[in-house]
Order: C-alpha cells, then structure tokens, then sequence
C-alpha cells in the first residue's frame, strides 16, 4: 500500500525516494519478492509500524524481481532483508522474519523512537485528506486497544464519512462510557440514524426532483437525503444545482446546507475543494 510513509520503490525512484529522503528522515528498506513466504509475514508488520509511528520513518518497499539492480548493488542474498538508511548512508539491518517486539527494538535502539498518539496522528491525517490512511492507522491501534472508545468514534465517524455505513456502525457499537455521551458521538448516532431512515425515503425525493426540476426545496431536500445517506457527492451535486436555481431561497439554504457537509467531510477533502471552488464561482456571478 503506497502512502506518504510507505513507498513501492524501483531502480528509478531510488535515489529520490531513498537516498535524498535519508538525508533527512530515516528510510528503511524491504527488499522482499511476491514468492517468498516470511516477507508476507514481515511486510504487514513493517508497514502497521511505519504507520503507528507516523512519519517518523519512511518504509520503502523493493520488489527484488522487479528491481534486480537494486538487489545486486546491496548484494542482497536472500529475502525478506531489510536496510536502514540515515543520512545517506547504510547503518544496519537484519534478515528474516522477526518478531515485532524485536523489530521495535530495532528502531528504537537507532531511531529512538517514541510511539505516536494514534488519535492525533489520524486527525493529522484526516486534516490532510488522507482519510483512508487515517482509518488504517485506527484499525491498527483498535487491534491492540479494542476498548479504546475515543478511537472507535473517531473511526466511526470516519466510516460513515466514507459512506461504510456497516463498519461506522460496528465501530459504534462499541463506544461506551462518557464517550458515548459526548456531543460528537451523539452527532453520529442521528447522523446514523438518518442515514437508515432516508434511505427508504431517496427513491420518492427523487421522483419529486425528476417532476419538478425547478423545484429548489426539493432538490436541497434530495441533496440532504443524499448526503445522510453518506452519497456526497451526489448530495453535494444537488446542493449546488438548488444553489443556482435559487441562491437566497430560505436565507441562503443551499449553500448553509453545502458548508454543512464541508465541514463533515474536513477542508482538505478533494470533493470538498471541487464545490468550494465551484460554489465561490456562482457567488461571484
């Protein structure tokens, strides 16, 4: 899995992506092949690490076969071997397998590094659109910390922005406790909520739209169905269409009702980028 601390690294990004970034940031290199039975087992564990101690070190991922230059130049005789980088240059590594106590020993003896806060650093990534990443690192945390309530919201809320609706659910089944009864978690219970009760309800607010076309309630109507629904592009979509029909209809409505999923969706989201810019553009017709 590409990611911004996870790299598929080849003869030609190598000098980019391994040597410039080690003269600034700790980079370790996986040299491992498709066929080879223990790198399935390694490369998994590398890559929760790479992601629990976000950013602190690059994991860039070589594919012998691929990328059989590579091998030879670090005379690599068997697979899984992994490298580590600082610098510019090759401080140590290790073959094999090994445990992941073992491997965290590793870095902490040459990195010296500290375990990250999971919840901080999946809001960073969230801030930064990554919201895949930040769900991966979640889970990853939840399998060692399944009684972690304020990270079961937080991937709740991240499923149901992601419109995986099922697993939102599942992970708030399990917040308990003054979590549960915060604001931010009973925001998500009615947003659930509505998400189960419109969707018996989108088949006739599109009929009423297919009707009436012109009809600017029922397209911001549509549009919030739509988005409870976790469809938000196609809510968003609506929004925008009963804004250029009618930009003052109830107040400003329309783009009230777009900042709404804006906000749901975090800044940073390309959805959001794309009708931010495309409702600035009808604001300043």
């Amino acid at each position: 899995m590409q990611t911004a601390s996870i790299l598929d690294v080849t003869v030609e990004t190598f000098q980019k992506d391994v040597v410039e970034r080690s003269r600034t940031s700790p980079v370790l290199i996986d040299f491992w092949a498709t066929w080879c039975g223990p790198c399935k087992t390694l490369g998994p564990t590398l890559e929760k690490l790479a992601r629990e101690f976000a950013g602190q070190f690059t994991l860039a991922k070589v594919d012998i076969d691929r990328s059989q230059e590579l091998a030879e130049v670090f005379q690599i005789q068997s697979v899984p071997t992994v490298l580590l980088l600082k610098e510019g240059r090759l401080v140590d590594g290790f073959a094999g397998a090994l445990p992941e106590v073992q491997i965290r020993r590793f870095l902490e003896q040459h990195l010296g590094l500290k375990k990250a806060d999971p919840l901080a650093a999946a809001a960073k990534l969230e801030a930064e659109g990554k919201r895949a990443e930040a769900l991966a690192l979640l889970s990853s945390h939840l399998r060692t910390a399944p009684s972690d309530s304020k990270a079961r919201l937080m991937a709740a809320r991240l499923c149901a922005a992601e419109g995986r609706l099922q697993e939102a659910r599942e992970h708030f089944a399990q917040v308990t406790g003054d979590v549960r009864e915060g604001e931010e978690a009973k925001a998500l219970a009615a947003q659930l909520s509505a998400a189960e009760a419109s969707a018996g309800a989108l088949g006739a607010l599109e009929q009423a739209v297919k009707a009436n076309p012109s009809d600017v309630a029922a397209r911001l109507e549509y549009g919030k169905a739509l988005v409870a629904a976790s469809k938000h592009a196609e809510g968003l979509e609506q929004m925008l269409e009963a804004a250029k029909l009618d930009l003052a209809f109830e107040g400003g409505a329309p783009r009230k009702a777009m900042i709404e999923v804006f906000n749901l969706l975090g800044w940073a989201d390309p959805l959001v980028l794309d009708y931010q810019r495309r409702l600035s553009m009808l604001l300043c017709v």
